[in-house]
């Protein structure tokens, strides 16, 4: 059965999942169209193979250096950094996030020698909205905390919304970043082709539901409602207490530009996700020829959140091979 699996994999992609499996003995890869691989893991009941998502304790916190960077117009970032020597990754979360939606990964990736750094954008938890008559852009702002911090090269995260800010910047900045992963995102490119499509795949009303419906996937809602309560106690502190503040990118991002900076990218799509399902991660995926891809089953938007053993030992492994 596997050998007929190995065929499917696309030979135009490198096959993360297959490393990080063979270290950690765990994981075993399947292929799906677009040379994307889903990730499975043994499970005692024999359910299709696959373990159902696992509420795992959010673990103690790093000891980490936390201040806020003045911008213009009132402005301002807030930012937990882990500080140390050892290569540096930005976390930049979705929409309803902050820098507190990533406690999985805090101490996980400082303990694997990174020096990790977290940061809301304009508007959510700890960082002063400022002027609406000045959002400032997502490359501009994260350049700024980067110049703050003395950091001249670094990998980074972008989840959902956070991916917007991952293709800003490198196509802003594109000698500052050394590999980027692209978790349950568009990447920031938008076309009236993929607007229709979205607007096809959601149904009427669907923004008007509560957040943790629309981005915690429902195995991991079914199975672990304390997960849930977390998340969403996570949701509120994150929100902020001013209006919502809808930046703007510095650059013009197109797909040529994307394509040729030749920057190692990790796409990761959550299997159950309802904003940008696997179809839509392998579409973006295509346009990057060399990236890698990871289909994680049952996830949804929140893949750092469900099934965060998962996610951190395949990006630190990604990370690690283009350090």
């Amino acid at each position: 059965m596997m050998d007929k699996v190995e065929d499917k994999i696309s030979h135009n992609r490198r096959n993360i999942i297959k490393g990080a499996a063979m270290a950690a003995a765990a994981v075993v890869t399947s292929g799906t169209a677009g040379g994307a691989t889903s990730a499975q893991t043994p499970d005692a009941c024999g359910v299709e193979g696959i373990r159902e998502p696992e509420h795992v304790t959010i673990p103690r916190q790093a000891p980490v250096t936390e201040g806020v960077l003045p911008l213009s117009g009132g402005a301002g970032i807030y930012y937990w950094d882990t500080g140390g020597d050892g290569p540096a990754v930005v976390f930049s979360h979705p929409g309803t996030g902050s820098a507190l939606s990533w406690p999985y990964q805090q101490p996980v990736f400082a303990a694997a020698g990174f020096r990790t750094i977290a940061y809301s954008r304009r508007g959510r938890y700890g960082s002063p909205a400022g002027s609406l008559d000045d959002t400032g852009s997502y490359a501009g702002d994260l350049d700024a905390l980067m110049v703050h911090l003395n950091i001249d090269k670094f990998h980074m995260v972008g989840l959902a919304a956070g991916g917007f800010v991952v293709s800003d910047y490198a196509v802003s900045y594109p000698d500052k970043l050394m590999s980027m992963v692209i978790a349950c995102s568009l990447f920031g490119l938008w076309d009236k082709d993929i607007d229709s499509r979205s607007d096809f795949i959601l149904s009427k009303g669907f923004s008007a539901m509560p957040s943790e419906f629309k981005e915690i996937g429902p195995a991991y809602r079914w199975a672990h409602p304390e997960g849930v309560r977390e998340w969403i106690e996570m949701e509120e502190k994150s929100s902020g207490a001013g209006p919502r503040v809808h930046q703007r990118d510095m650059s013009e991002i197109t797909w040529d530009k994307i394509r040729s900076l030749n920057i190692p990218a990790f796409f990761i799509a959550g299997g159950a996700d309802l904003y940008q399902p696997p179809s839509m991660m392998r579409a973006a995926a295509r346009q990057m020829p060399g990236s890698e891809t990871l289909v994680v089953p049952e996830v949804g938007h929140a893949v750092q959140w469900e099934q965060p053993e998962l996610f951190n030992r395949v990006v630190i492994e990604f990370f690690r091979k283009h350090a």
